[in-house]
């Protein structure tokens, strides 16, 4: 089967020029119903590129062939569009789930068990995030192998709490690489961290977070060509 687990796609021309996005359907061996809004028949060429974010398989970009095109019947829904997407080809796998890591502002507050003590109300802030880890800076001293919990408090992120593993802690001469203007608080220190004892529910949250904002920014490189 072409797709794994997939709800979402974006749609190119053969040119690689965005066109929408789409929902994703019905999925079969080689094809899968997608549903866009806002698209005729003559706007969504008989042949484009489409890029599903699959749960398993990353972001995959096929050539696909669209046939059997129907709009919705319901007054409410006049402007959406089903489409049978059948892939021909595929072009390119864009990493695995837990590689695409995507450039984030998130503040957090942070406990942790620190010398034997728990603390809590620490600051910090993420700044890159996958569904394996995140990348974060604080003013606290972490060593490799302490355990943060954190929640995040952002619409598209899971609300239940969280934890990560330290694994390397991150040279402030080399912050400026991943946080910008940021890093002129020379007192930050940067960590990278490893989820731990992530549900299921919430892994999936994040992955389908990470690979819209992919899709976003990759859509947003495409329009500067």
């Amino acid at each position: 089967m072409f797709l794994t687990e997939c709800k979402q796609a974006a749609i190119y021309t053969t040119e690689d020029v965005y066109l929408c996005d789409a929902a994703v359907s019905h999925i079969e061996e080689d094809s899968a119903i997608l549903t866009v809004n806002k698209l005729n028949t003559n706007q969504l060429l008989t042949e484009a590129h489409v890029t599903f974010f699959d749960s398993s398989k990353g972001l995959v970009t096929y050539s696909c062939e669209f046939t059997e095109f129907q709009k919705s019947m319901r007054t409410a829904n006049a402007d959406l569009l089903f489409t049978r997407c059948t892939a021909i080809e595929q072009l390119s796998v864009m990493q695995r789930r837990n590689d695409i890591k995507v450039s984030v502002n998130i503040p957090v507050t942070l406990s942790a068990k620190i010398e034997g003590k728990t603390q809590s109300d620490i600051a910090a802030t993420i700044w890159n995030i996958s569904a394996g880890g995140i990348f974060l800076t604080s003013h606290q001293q972490f060593r490799v192998g302490d355990i943060v919990d954190f929640h995040f408090f952002h619409p598209d992120l899971p609300a239940v709490p969280l934890h990560a593993e330290i694994l390397r802690i991150q040279e402030h001469r080399h912050l400026r690489k991943i946080i910008g203007s940021a890093a002129k608080d020379t007192e930050l220190i940067g960590y990278g961290c490893r989820f731990s004892r992530l549900p299921s529910r919430a892994e999936s949250q994040i992955r389908n977070y990470v690979f819209r904002q992919d899709l976003i920014h990759r859509r947003w490189i495409s329009s500067l060509d």
